[in-house]
């Protein structure tokens, strides 16, 4: 045998049965540990919602209706009453490079219009 718990006798067989409760015990955790962690997910995940045009109307690519129109976060989270976002957009990240946006930025780089996160592709 592999593990030897002890002289054959009773010592032995409590021995088994301690590991094998504790085997029991492992495996039952790590099996309900994976629905834990779908419901965990499915109560914190941000609610389902549609993504808006800018002017506030549904983006529905499966239905292919306004599937041509770029989104807009502010009429997306902003309006939908998840996200301050008046406060988001006043972020150091979000103001990175605001001041000095420009169409002519970088010739080498024209996709980029600013040194920080504003303008970056």
């Amino acid at each position: 045998m592999f593990l030897q718990l002890g002289p054959p006798g009773p010592r032995r067989f409590l021995g088994h049965v301690t590991l094998f409760v504790f085997m029991l015990i492992l495996v039952g955790a790590s099996l309900a540990a994976a629905p834990l962690t779908v419901r965990a997910y499915a109560d914190t995940a941000h609610p389902p919602i549609y993504l808006r045009t800018e002017s506030g109307d549904i983006i529905n690519p499966l239905a292919g209706q306004n599937a041509d129109q770029p989104y807009s976060p502010e009429k997306t989270c902003g309006l939908s009453g998840c996200h301050d976002y008046n406060q988001i957009t006043q972020g150091y990240h979000f103001q990175q490079g605001h001041d000095v946006i420009s169409d002519h930025y970088s010739t080498t780089n024209p996709e980029s219009l600013s040194p920080g996160m504003q303008g970056k592709y």
